[in-house]
């Protein structure tokens, strides 16, 4: 398509997403939810197992996507695929396994959503309540109580920004967006 432009820029699209994947605060918080390192191993194997299986299903999809969506004239519209670029996806899965697989799919977009939102809402809380609130304006001297309030309240906030942000960019490309996220992670790691 017309997301990557050039070599270099292919090649800087990948290694965001190889070191991105590691830097997301919902991945990350499985190495830091271990008892020793065996199990941050172990759980890093898994990790790099489910996250390697993901981009090779990335792959597949979007190859099945241009072969069966994107010559069928039942998914496109006049300017191009129905409902956007965005529902390469869920029209793959009609196409492959009809209602019943599409159902599925969706389930498992949405279980997906919510899983990740559910992890970076604790990962962005723990982290102002923790980080900013208990370590920087209270200088380690905070009780667990006023943490505990301070999460709560930071989860409200970042639920709010979190609702702003995707009304704000609601008609972008979704591949575009997550591009972004992992490049900042990279630029993290």
């Amino acid at each position: 398509g017309k997301f990557v432009k050039d070599p270099i820029s292919a090649v800087s699209l990948g290694l965001a997403l190889m070191f991105g994947t590691a830097g997301l605060p919902h991945i990350l918080m499985r190495f830091f939810t271990v008892r020793d390192a065996v199990e941050a191993r172990k759980s890093v194997l898994y990790a790099t197992g489910f996250i390697g299986y993901f981009y090779i299903l990335t792959f597949i999809i979007g190859f099945g996507a241009i072969v069966l969506v994107g010559t069928n004239a039942i998914y496109l519209d006049g300017s191009g695929l129905r409902g956007g670029s965005n529902m390469a996806a869920v029209h793959l899965a009609h196409a492959v396994g009809g209602d019943l697989f599409l159902g599925f799919i969706s389930a498992v977009a949405f279980a997906t959503i919510l899983a990740v939102v559910a992890g970076l809402t604790l990962s962005g809380a723990a982290a102002v309540s923790h980080d900013l609130y208990a370590n920087v304006l209270k200088r380690g001297k905070a009780n667990d109580a006023a943490e505990l309030r301070v999460s709560r309240y930071a989860t409200i906030a970042l639920g709010i920004l979190a609702i702003g942000l995707g009304i704000a960019f609601e008609k972008q490309n979704v591949a575009f967006m997550v591009g972004l996220a992992f490049a900042i992670a990279a630029s993290a790691n």
